[in-house]
Formats: C-alpha cells, structure tokens, sequence
C-alpha cells in the first residue's frame, strides 16, 4: 500500500493527538490506557514509514473511541476531561476514513486469486470486526 507524502502526516498527528489526550485523562482504565500506547505506538511506526502501523493504529484507536465516547455524556462540569474525549473522538474521523480505503486494498493483497465475492466477505467481515471494536467496549 502506498501512501501520500501528506497522508502518513495527518493521520500520525491526529493518533498522537488522541493518545496524548486519552493518557492525560486520570481517570480511564488500564484498558484504555493500554489501547492509549498501542496507538501511539502505531502512529510513531506509521511516521517512521512502516505500513504495519495502520494494522495497530486503526483497531486501537476505534476501540480508545469505544471505550470513551459514553463517558462523553458523563462529563459533568470538567470541561477538560469533555474537551479531551471529543479531540479523541473527532481525531477518529481520519481512522475511519482511511480503514474504508485500506480495507478493500488488504483484502486484494492477502487474497489476490479469490473471487470478487471472497474479497468482498473479507472486506465486509473486516468491517464488521471494526465496528465491534467501536461498539463493544462501550458495553
């Protein structure tokens, strides 16, 4: 997969973003500060050019995303702690964005003699585990 001279830039800035602000939140869990790392982690190895930082940083930052967006409703009157959730959900958006380019492109590179339809049940099962991320650790 090749990426835009820009597009690495953005996309490390915005996961540095996010997991610099999850970290500075006192009050989330080990998990999340975990998830917090991991992004990091992949944003930094997407910014030394190593493609495999999209596999780590797209996957952690949906579930930092899941984790945090209910405690956005709970913020009560620290408007820090609202400020800090809402650039991690809206960092989220270039995740997102990208995931729905890179999908397709993942499923041609490690199915390239399937059929249309196997790559599109990759694609589509891929999609669905991501929005699990999203959705279950909210629960």
């Amino acid at each position: 997969m090749r990426l835009s001279r820009r597009g690495p830039w953005s996309l490390c800035l915005t996961a540095l973003a996010a997991a610099g602000a999850a970290l500075l939140l006192p009050e989330i869990s080990g998990t999340a500060a975990a998830g917090a790392a991991l992004l990091a982690v992949g944003a930094l190895a997407l910014l030394a050019g190593h493609t495999w930082g999209l596999m780590v940083s797209i996957p952690s930052h949906l579930t930092l995303v899941g984790r945090l967006w209910p405690q956005l409703s709970l913020a009560g009157g620290s408007s820090l702690r609202a400020a800090a959730i809402a650039l991690i959900l809206v960092t989220a958006v270039p995740a997102l964005a990208l995931a729905a380019v890179v999908l397709p492109q993942i499923a041609d590179r490690l199915l390239p003699r399937s059929t249309r339809r196997m790559r599109a049940a990759v694609v589509a099962g891929s999609a669905l585990a991501l929005a699990a991320a999203l959705i279950v650790p909210a629960i």
